[in-house]
């Protein structure tokens, strides 16, 4: 398979930006009746593990490493 061309690229592109643009307002739509006091106090409630491997997972855990000079 080759590499696709500039417009099936943009195409498949904007799609993507598209369906996440109507997923986050979907989620805000079904949250819309949630009092900014609700929404932050939902901080907070995931356990340490999971937090932990969504950090690995995510890969923000390799800009925290500290290199010897």
């Amino acid at each position: 398979m080759g590499q696709p061309s500039q417009p099936a690229s943009n195409a498949l592109l904007y799609c993507t930006y598209a369906a996440f643009l109507i997923f986050g307002l979907y989620i805000a739509w079904r949250l819309r009746g949630q009092t900014a006091g609700q929404f932050l106090s939902a901080n907070r409630t995931q356990k340490g593990v999971p937090l932990a491997l969504n950090f690995i997972a995510s890969g923000e855990c390799r800009h925290a490493v500290v290199r010897p000079i």
